[in-house]
Formats: structure tokens, C-alpha cells, sequence
């Protein structure tokens, strides 16, 4: 699952930081350790699918506010391995927006295009970093700004991501810079996200995301939790479950919940 930009009524957004990053704490007791970052989270991995190779991630997610209810079915990640350590990225959602007393608007998200470059890897248990830069515009014909699905604005978002394997634990980190265009503000984000396979297959993982703004005057904390099912060699069940911790940017996110599958060619 990716940030993508919100509509201003329903800003994205994954139960209580403690509780659910519980979850991976009791997993990492046993078991050999495994990716953390990227789909279902929002943090991000320097991770690439390979040479030639497709990671695609298909997903089902639903955010819940007090006042309406954000449903992106289906959420599409497409990923292409250019090398060992490039990637390039195609993002879109098809969203259902439900506010109280009103009626249900639909349409597709921004698009996102990307390219991640493993600028450093010192191996699997060693320090590995990337950056990601990504563009954000209006899908052609789409329109979906009118009726409050997206932005209608083009955004560029400028992220960093690090990851290293402590055996214990694997620690995740992204830090990244929006810059706004077309009257659309900028912003700063951030993640940690810890992973750990308990046994051959199963994946748990949890994070804490930040949002803000500009200034860092106003600010989003989110909290999930999420695991990762091998349903074979190149299919993975994914789910999480989270909510906003804090938010002073918008309307608190009471539920945030994914359901999704990677398929790898």
C-alpha cells in the first residue's frame, strides 16, 4: 500500500502504536528474519524485483473516518526490475468515496510514476539504501479532481530509503520531501517499519509513519501492522490493519485495513 495523495476530506492513513507493533515484537522471538518495508506498508524497502522481472501488487483498501469512508478497489503497483538495482514503478487506485447523507463518488486516483535506484547494498545482512523519486499527476481523462478523488495537481515526492537485517529485528527506515506544484502544498514524510519471518512463509510487520506539513507545524502519526503469506513461490498474501495515532492535518482515519496479493514474473 502506498501514500497516495488524499482527497482533502479523507487523508490516507493507517491500533495503537504499543498494541500493534506488539504483534512483531512477540514474532521476532524465533524465526529467521525477513523484508519488512514496501507493499502492504507505507514505508518503503530498497528492495528491486531483479533483472527483467515483474513484482505486481494488486490490493483492496478501505479508510474510515467519522464523517466518510475511502475504498480503493482495486489499488495497482506495478513494478519492473531494470537491472539488480533499478526499478521502475506505475501506482493507481480506483476509489469510492462515501460520506454520510451523501452520495458515493467514483473515479481513479493520481498516477504515480517512479524509479528506485539501490544506489548501495552490502549484502543481505549488511546496510543497503535507495532513493525513490516519484511523480505524482492528474490519470488523463480521469477528471477525478472535480468529484474530490484527487489532487488534480502535479506533486513530486524526493524519498530515501535504508534498511539493515540485525537478526533480532529488521529495521526499515524512509524519510522523503513532497514538493507541491499548482497551488498543492508540500510536506515531509517518514517511516520505521521492523519485520521478522517467525517461520518459512509467514511475515509479521508493523510501523509508525509520519506525515506533516511544510513546517512540520501539523502532522499525522500512523500506526499498522500487517503480514505477509507465501501462497506459493511467486504469490504472497498481504494484509494490515491500522489507524491514525494523531492528526492534526485532517480528519482522524478511525480504520485503515488492506487485503491484497503480489504476484512476481
Amino acid at each position: 500500500m502506498r501514500a497516495a495523495l488524499p482527497p482533502p476530506a479523507v487523508p490516507s492513513a493507517p491500533l495503537r502504536a504499543r498494541a500493534l507493533l506488539a504483534l512483531v515484537l512477540i514474532g521476532a522471538a524465533a524465526g529467521r528474519l525477513a523484508a519488512q518495508g514496501g507493499p502492504p506498508m507505507l514505508t518503503d524497502d530498497p528492495g528491486t524485483p531483479g533483472p527483467n522481472q515483474w513484482e505486481i501488487n494488486l490490493g483492496w483498501t478501505t479508510s474510515r473516518t467519522d464523517a466518510s469512508t475511502l475504498t480503493a478497489l482495486p489499488e495497482i503497483d506495478l513494478n519492473y526490475g531494470l537491472g539488480e538495482r533499478v526499478e521502475l514503478t506505475y501506482f493507481v487506485d480506483y476509489d469510492e468515496l462515501q460520506a454520510q447523507g451523501g452520495r458515493a463518488r467514483w473515479g481513479p486516483s493520481d498516477s504515480e510514476f517512479a524509479v528506485k535506484w539501490r544506489w548501495y547494498d552490502a549484502g543481505e545482512n549488511g546496510l543497503q539504501a535507495s532513493v525513490y523519486p516519484q511523480v505524482n499527476l492528474p490519470t488523463p481523462f480521469s477528471h477525478s479532481d472535480r468529484r474530490g478523488l484527487a489532487s488534480g495537481a502535479t506533486t513530486f515526492q524526493l524519498p530515501v530509503e535504508l534498511a539493515r537485517d540485525f537478526k533480532l529485528v529488521a529495521v526499515n527506515i524512509d524519510l522523503g520531501r513532497i514538493f507541491g506544484h499548482q497551488g498543492e502544498p508540500g510536506g515531509w514524510f517518514g517511516g520505521l517499519c521492523l519485520g521478522k519471518q517467525v517461520v518459512k512463509g509467514w511475515e509479521l510487520d508493523g510501523e509508525v509513519h509520519l506525515d506533516s506539513d511544510a513546517r512540520v507545524g501539523r502532522r499525522e502519526a500512523i500506526a499498522d501492522a500487517a503480514t505477509r503469506i507465501d501462497l506459493g513461490e511467486r504469490v504472497t498474501l498481504m494484509l494490515l490493519l491500522g489507524r491514525d495515532v494523531s492528526n492534526s492535518l485532517g480528519p482522524r482515519v478511525t480504520l485503515l485495513s488492506y487485503a491484497g496479493v503480489q504476484v512476481r514474473l
